[in-house]
């Protein structure tokens, strides 16, 4: 009799899976894995069979029964009693960081940056923005590891003492033609304060946004030679407990939580008027009765740092805002065709940006836009 109930236990649970496929019985959270799952196959010939085949198999693969729940379940064993992930390197205290980042991006952007070559590139363009009335601002926008190192587990790679992109943030610091929002020197000010960076997202915490955005703020209104204040809004710090795009890597049971600091919105936003999928901008931003407090018109190419500068308020300090970002904008594109009021041009990118890094080192001279007037 025990045979008997082993062997159809054995059989039950070989189809199960199977049950689930075909039924859905048992209700399972839909597991986000950043990627698009195999479709189902079509059949359309017999010369084709070998394609359908193996797209069988493929789709067979990202479909069967309880694959989210076995997925989850593994991966939590993996966090909970190893304290490792394939995807990320597991910190101490909480902290989370992508091996992609770490493992692959850094030392890959370590060995193939061309710093003369980017350093050049970002002159040719602003001698050439110069020459419209156009000011150049670059930001480089710095990864956790490279200020919270001391979290992170010792398998993981370390950083050199002086790295291709801190040379090149040199070059960028010399430069009279551009403006430089050194980021880095001001997250390392600002963390003798609180943390600069969420523990289980890949991002800057809106706070520290906060402080980058009131320094480029600050540095362009001195250019305008305004003696004002055009920044007015202060620093509102809320708590909410929340669990990262890092965590998101991990689909276990029970994500990994912080509690993270956020910008609170006390700043008083004119009216305005808002269009978005207008390529190559993602959405412009207008106010509708600009004042002479604001900022003039500013386009920025930059990636989701950007996004936490937009919650620390910058939207009442420009009268424009054209949003583009690196994917799918390219910067030679953008910058030949600028909208005729841009004031400045703002490229933001992170540090392990190859596409901006090979975008700067490859520009031209912008051909709408003329080089200013050689002078004796």
């Amino acid at each position: 009799m025990s045979r008997a109930i082993y062997l159809i236990g054995f059989v039950l649970i070989l189809w199960l899976p199977m049950a689930q496929m075909v039924t859905g019985i048992v209700p399972l959270p839909v597991l986000d894995e950043n990627r698009k799952l195999a479709p189902a196959p079509v059949f359309t010939s017999w010369d084709g069979a070998g394609d359908y085949a193996h797209g069988a198999v493929n789709w067979f693969n990202d479909h069967f029964g309880f694959r989210e729940f076995l997925i989850r379940l593994k991966t939590q064993i993996d966090y909970s009693a190893f304290g490792m992930s394939t995807r990320l390197h597991i910190g101490d205290d909480g902290w989370l960081f992508y091996r992609s980042v770490v493992d692959t991006q850094q030392p890959f952007v370590e060995r193939t940056l061309q710093t003369d070559a980017v350093a050049e590139g970002t002159r040719r363009l602003a001698a050439a923005l110069a020459g419209r009335g156009v000011q150049l601002v670059v930001m480089v926008g710095p990864m956790k590891n490279v200020f919270y190192s001391d979290h992170l587990p010792r398998s993981a790679p370390r950083l050199p003492a002086t790295r291709q992109i801190d040379l090149l943030q040199d070059r960028f610091r010399s430069m009279k033609e551009i403006v430089f929002l050194d980021s880095a020197a001001i997250l390392r000010e600002t963390m003798k304060k609180r943390t600069v960076f969420h523990r289980t997202d890949f991002h800057w915490n809106d706070p520290a946004a906060f402080e980058v955005t009131r320094t480029l703020v600050n540095q362009l209104a001195a250019l305008e030679g305004r003696t004002e204040r055009v920044w007015e809004h202060e620093l509102e710090i809320v708590e909410r407990v929340e669990s990262g795009g890092e965590a998101t890597f991990m689909p276990i049971f029970f994500p990994p939580t912080e509690t993270g600091l956020f910008v609170k919105p006390n700043w008083t936003q004119p009216p305005y008027d808002y269009s978005d999928k207008q390529p190559p901008f993602e959405w412009t931003y207008a106010m509708k009765e600009p004042d002479a407090r604001p900022l003039p018109p500013i386009t920025v190419l930059g990636d989701s740092f950007f996004d936490g500068m937009l919650r620390s308020g910058i939207w009442p300090q420009f009268t424009k805002i054209y949003r583009a970002r690196w994917s799918p904008t390219i910067l030679q594109e953008l910058a030949d065709n600028l909208p005729p009021d841009t004031r400045y041009l703002f490229v933001e990118f992170i540090e392990t940006s190859v596409d901006a890094f090979t975008s700067l080192a490859s520009v031209r001279v912008p051909s709408a836009l003329p080089m200013a007037p050689a002078t004796e």
